[in-house]
C-alpha cells in the first residue's frame, strides 16, 4: 500500500523520465553545463545535446551521461544546478538515443566489469551503474513501456520537483518550471505517436486516472503557488503555460478514453524469460523460479496461519474516521522516532522533519508515499508523507473499508517514515560516494521499509495492543500477496480478476485495495521487492548473529546495513559482514 517516490533512481520502479541526446555515430558525451535555474530560459534546448568526448571517458563522465540525461530524477535527487528547466526528447529518435548512451556506458564499465576494481567503494559503484544501465535498457527494449504505457510520459506534466520544498527562492523555482511547461508543451505529440495500441487494459485505466489528476494539480494547485511569484509578467506567462499543460493532461486522459480503452487488453504479461531477466537485472538474482515461488508461497502461508490465529483469538481491527488518519497518522511518525531511540534501534542522522498530508491528485493510485529530499538537497528541506483518502465516488462500505486500520495505519506509517524510507534517506546522504547515493535497489529500498514494520512490532513498538500485530501482519499480507501476484500475473496465466480475489481471500485485504493491487501487478511487476527485500535481510541477520554470538548488536547491524547506500542484499553482504568484523568469504 506504500512506496516511497523519487529520492533515488530506482529504474524498476520509477518511469523512464528522460534521457539524454547521443551523438548519431560514437560514443556519447559528457553532458554539457546545465544553465542555473534563475538564468535559464525557454530558448534553451530542450534536449541535452552530445558532443563525442576529446579525451577517454572517467567514471564520473559515466556517471553524469547516466543521471543528468533523466532530468526529473536528477531533480529528485537535489541536482537542481544541473536540470531544472531541462526535459527529455520524448521523439522516437531521441529514446533510441537513449539507448545507445546506456550501451554506451556499459561498454565502458565493461573491462571493471571483468576484473573488478580492487577499492571496495569503487567496485560497488562499477557495479551498481552497470545494472542500472541494465534495468533501463530493459524497459526501453524489453518490456518497451514508451510504446505500452501513456504514464511513461508524466515527466512532461510532472512539476512537483520545482514546488513542494523551498530550495530556491519562490520566482526562481518557478521561472525553472516555465521553461520546463514551455519545453514540454510540443512534445505531448510524442505520446499519441509514440504509444503503440492495442494497450493493456489496466495500464490505460490507471493512467486515465493518473492525467485526469495531472489536470486538476496544474489547474488548482500549481496554479496557486504560481500567483505568490513577485514577478508580474513570470506570473501571468507561468499561469498560461501551466493551464495549456493542464488542458493538454485532460487532453490525453480523454483520448485514453475514448480511443484506447475501448480496444484495451491483457497484453501486459511478461512471460517466463522476461522474468526471470527483470530478476537479474533489478535484483542481482539468479535463482530458479521455483525457488522464488516457493519462498513467496511459504511466507504467504506463515502470515496468514498467524493473522487468522489472532482473528480466532478474537482480535479485531479497529479504523479511525477518515478525517482522523492525519493527525493520528503524525502522532505515530513522532511515537515511532522516540521508540528508535530510547531502543537504540539505529543511529538517526540528522535532518529536515516529516509533514503529514493528503496525497495530491496524481499519486491516489496507491495509499501511502513518502516524498522526501534528494541526497544532494539541503538537509534542512521537509520530507512529506501522504496518505490517500478514500474516493468519495466509491460507495459507503468501500470507503469505510479503504480506511487503515490503527494498527495497518501504524505498520504503513514505519514503513514509511521511521524506521523505513525517511531514515533511509538520511543515511543516504552518509553514504561514501555519489554512486551510493544515487542509485538504489527496489529491494532494498521497500525491502528495508517493510523489514522495519516486523521488527518495530518484535522490538516491543505498541506491542501491548494485539491489534498491532495484526495491522502488522495484514500489510505482511498485502506484501505476500505482491510476491505471490507478480509471478502469477506474469508467469503462471494468473487473470487480474484471479490475483483480486487472493488478495480478498488470501492476504485479508479490502475490495477497493485488492483491485488496486492487481492492477498495480500488471504494471509494475517489481513489486515482490518487498517481500523478497525483507526476507533477505532477515537471513542476512540471522547469519551476522550467528558469525557474532553474544556480541551481535541489533541498532549496529542496522547502521551497516544502511551505510552503502541502497545495493540488492546479495551485493551488499560483503559490505556488512567486513563492517562488522566477519569474513565475507565464509557462509556463517
Amino acid at each position: 500500500m506504500s512506496t516511497r517516490l523519487f529520492s533515488c533512481v530506482r529504474l524498476s520502479v520509477l518511469p523512464l523520465f528522460v534521457w539524454l541526446g547521443v551523438a548519431a555515430c560514437g560514443s556519447p558525451a559528457t553532458p554539457e553545463p546545465a544553465l542555473p535555474a534563475e538564468t535559464a530560459t525557454s530558448t534553451d534546448s530542450a534536449v541535452t545535446s552530445a558532443t563525442p568526448p576529446s579525451e577517454p571517458s572517467t567514471y564520473d563522465q559515466l556517471l553524469d551521461t547516466f543521471l543528468i540525461g533523466r532530468p526529473d530524477t536528477c531533480r529528485w535527487l537535489g541536482m537542481h544546478a544541473e536540470c531544472d528547466g531541462r526535459v527529455g526528447d520524448y521523439s522516437a529518435a531521441g529514446i533510441a538515443d537513449r539507448a545507445r548512451a546506456l550501451e554506451w556506458i556499459r561498454r565502458e564499465l565493461a573491462p571493471e566489469i571483468a576484473t573488478p576494481p580492487a577499492d571496495p567503494d569503487h567496485r560497488l559503484d562499477v557495479r551498481l551503474l552497470d545494472l542500472a544501465c541494465q534495468d533501463e535498457l530493459f524497459q526501453l527494449n524489453d518490456t518497451t513501456e514508451w510504446k505500452r504505457r501513456p504514464k511513461y510520459y508524466e515527466e512532461l506534466f510532472a512539476l512537483d520537483s520545482y514546488l513542494v520544498r523551498d530550495y530556491a527562492p519562490l520566482d526562481q523555482r518557478i521561472r525553472a518550471l516555465l521553461t520546463h511547461v514551455t519545453k514540454s508543451l510540443p512534445q505531448v505529440e510524442n505520446i499519441k505517436k509514440n504509444l503503440v495500441g492495442p494497450l493493456p487494459k489496466s495500464f490505460v485505466e490507471t493512467d486515465i486516472k493518473v492525467y485526469k489528476g495531472y489536470g486538476e494539480y496544474l489547474r488548482g494547485d500549481v496554479v496557486g503557488i504560481i500567483a505568490g511569484v513577485k514577478d508580474a509578467k513570470l506570473k501571468d506567462d507561468a499561469t498560461a503555460a501551466v493551464k495549456k499543460l493542464a488542458d493538454e493532461a485532460d487532453g490525453v486522459a480523454t483520448w485514453l478514453e475514448k480511443s484506447e480503452l475501448p480496444r484495451a487488453d491483457q497484453s501486459h504479461v511478461l512471460g517466463k524469460a522476461r522474468f526471470e531477466k527483470l530478476l537479474r537485472v533489478q535484483e542481482a538474482l539468479d535463482v530458479p523460479l521455483e525457488s522464488l515461488e516457493k519462498m513467496a508461497d511459504d511466507d504467504l502461508a506463515k502470515n496468514k496461519k498467524a493473522y487468522e490465529d489472532l482473528v480466532k483469538k478474537g482480535v479485531k481491527p479497529k479504523r479511525p474516521k477518515a478525517t482522523e488518519l492525519l493527525d493520528v497518522a503524525t502522532s505515530l511518525v513522532t511515537d515511532s522516532r522516540a521508540f528508535i531511540e530510547k531502543k537504540h534501534l539505529a543511529t538517526i542522522p540528522n535532518g529536515g522533519k516529516v509533514v503529514v498530508k493528503e496525497s495530491p491528485p496524481f499519486m491516489r493510485w496507491n495509499a501511502a508515499f513518502l516524498n522526501s529530499p534528494g541526497p544532494f538537497d539541503s538537509p534542512a528541506l521537509d520530507a512529506y508523507y501522504y496518505i490517500t483518502l478514500p474516493d468519495p465516488k466509491w460507495s459507503k462500505k468501500e470507503q469505510d473499508e479503504y480506511v487503515m486500520s490503527y494498527g495497518t495505519l501504524l505498520a504503513t506509517s514505519v514503513h514509511e517514515v521511521m524506521p523505513g524510507h525517511f531514515l533511509q534517506s538520511l543515511w543516504l546522504r552518509k553514504s561514501k560516494t555519489r554512486t551510493q547515493k544515487a542509485l538504489e535497489a527496489y529491494s532494498f529500498v521497500e525491502g528495508w521499509a517493510h523489514y522495519g514494520e516486523q521488527m518495530m512490532v518484535d522490538e516491543g513498538f505498541r506491542a501491548d495492543d494485539p491489534a498491532t500485530k495484526l495491522g502488522q501482519l495484514s500489510d505482511a499480507l498485502l506484501r505476500n500477496c505482491r510476491f505471490v501476484a507478480s509471478i502469477g500475473i506474469h508467469v503462471k496465466g494468473m487473470s487480474t480478476a484471479d490475483v483480486e480475489k487472493m488478495f480478498m481471500d488470501d492476504c485479508k485485504q479490502d475490495k477497493a485495495t485488492a483491485r488496486e493491487q492487481a492492477a498495480r501487478g500488471t504494471f509494475d511487476p517489481g513489486y515482490f521487492a518487498y517481500t523478497l527485500g525483507k526476507l533477505q535481510i532477515i537471513e542476512l541477520r540471522d547469519e551476522v548473529k550467528r558469525g557474532l554470538g553474544d556480541k551481535f548488536d541489533l541498532g549496529k547491524f542496522h547502521d551497516a546495513l544502511l551505510s552503502h547506500g541502497g545495493p540488492q542484499i546479495p551485493i551488499l553482504r560483503e559490505y556488512v559482514l567486513r563492517d562488522l568484523g566477519l569474513d565475507p568469504a565464509k557462509k556463517y
